[in-house]
């Protein structure tokens, strides 16, 4: 799995990659050779199993919109990584997306 980095402000898909406030994520070689080679910044990422490993994708999405955020079209190991975030206390990109929208919504009201 790696990270790939572009433009903060960019929400989008680029070479089938999914990116969120200029964060993508993939685990497909040829892609980070690719974002790599042109010129991205490209950090991979290493993480140990996790009792998430062996859920479905239906079961993960599930939990996260528990957890306070809806992960669907979210890839299933993107959402692992989040999920572990969560449980270690940390903050995720996908969260924090929705309470700045949360927030956008109350303001306006």
């Amino acid at each position: 799995m790696a990270k790939i980095y572009c433009n903060k402000e960019f929400n989008g898909i680029s070479v089938t990659v999914n990116f969120i406030n200029g964060v993508g994520v993939s685990d497909d070689p040829y892609l980070i050779s690719w974002f790599t080679e042109n010129g991205y910044t490209v950090e991979e990422e290493k993480r140990e199993p996790s009792e998430y490993d062996s859920l479905s994708y239906k079961e993960l999405t599930e939990r996260a919109k528990e957890r306070g955020f809806n992960a669907i079209g979210v890839k299933k190991e993107q959402l692992i990584v989040e999920l572990i975030k969560l449980d270690e206390g940390a903050a995720t990109g996908l969260c924090e997306t929705k309470n700045s929208e949360q927030k956008s919504e109350e303001a306006e009201e």
